[in-house]
């Protein structure tokens, strides 16, 4: 029989223990806490968009077109002269000092935009050019492939509509860890995105103290230990004492996780719990 006292001597052992169990109930529960929001912009004529270090899966990618140019206007007219029309779009909303609230570009000529209301002064300084979030579709990289042949060809650029988790990313003929998105179709500028996505948090073991040490510990001791008894192969009585205590804390956290926090969630195929 092993000697329990030498396994558990170890430091590195009993981190790896933790780990699992954490690793275990991040994949049992979607709680929120696993959940991040970053942004970053596309390059056009790029189908491509690098995933962060830490993805492991989406839950959405939204696009939006942004422009920060500085412009000038008279109060009355519809239109303004902006230093520069890059990534200014019909449809955009415009924001700065003496455009009307909820301001809208109804056309580009050059660098003279006009605009669907009145300013109501002087316009003058930076202004600020976006439109409203656009959330792409979740597709398989063969139905962007299908769909957009020729990432930069006619018909296959414009404002993303799909997205596909394309595989490892390739930097000079070097394959890195990281995951990449392909889009369909390509961008024909540069877009903001937001990706909201589930990621592993710190570990405990590096960090000291996290959400589910402090909401569940109950769920991450049961499950260290329940980790820990397999790997020594200790007594039935005593490994099913604690799967049995695992599992009463796990159904408290699915609770949470899959059922009072995901009443109101919009997107289908979430997992959700009723809530008594």
């Amino acid at each position: 029989m092993t000697d329990s006292s030498t396994v558990w001597s170890s430091d590195d052992q009993l981190a790896t223990f933790v780990q699992q169990a954490e690793q275990r109930i991040y994949n049992s529960v979607q709680f929120p806490s696993l959940r991040k929001n970053v942004l970053g912009i596309t390059s056009a004529n790029n189908p491509y968009l690098t995933c962060p270090d830490d993805f492991l899966a989406p839950y959405s990618l939204a696009v939006y077109s942004y422009a920060q140019p500085t412009g000038t206007g008279a109060s009355g007219t519809y239109t303004v002269t902006v230093s520069s029309a890059t990534n200014i779009q019909t449809g955009q909303y415009v924001f700065g000092t003496g455009v009307a609230t909820d301001a809208q570009v109804v056309s580009i000529s050059g660098t003279t935009v006009t605009l669907n209301i009145a300013n109501t002064a002087t316009v003058s300084g930076v202004l600020t050019f976006q439109s409203k979030y656009f959330y792409l579709l979740n597709k398989d990289v063969n139905f962007i492939r299908e769909a957009y042949p020729i990432p930069t060809g006619s018909g296959n650029t414009g404002r993303p509509r799909h997205y596909a988790i394309f595989g490892p990313y390739v930097v000079s003929q070097t394959v890195t860890n990281e995951l990449s998105f392909i889009l369909g179709p390509t961008p024909d500028i540069s877009y903001n995105v937001e990706l909201h996505y589930y990621y592993y948090p710190e570990s405990i073991v590096t960090a000291g103290t996290t959400w589910l040490s402090e909401n569940f510990d109950t769920a991450l001791l049961y499950g260290a230990l329940r980790e820990g008894y397999f790997f020594i192969k200790a007594e039935t009585e005593i490994t099913n004492i604690l799967q049995s205590k695992y599992d009463e804390a796990m159904t408290l956290a699915k609770r949470l996780g899959d059922g009072m926090e995901r009443q109101d969630a919009y997107r289908s195929g979430q997992v959700r719990y009723p809530v008594r």
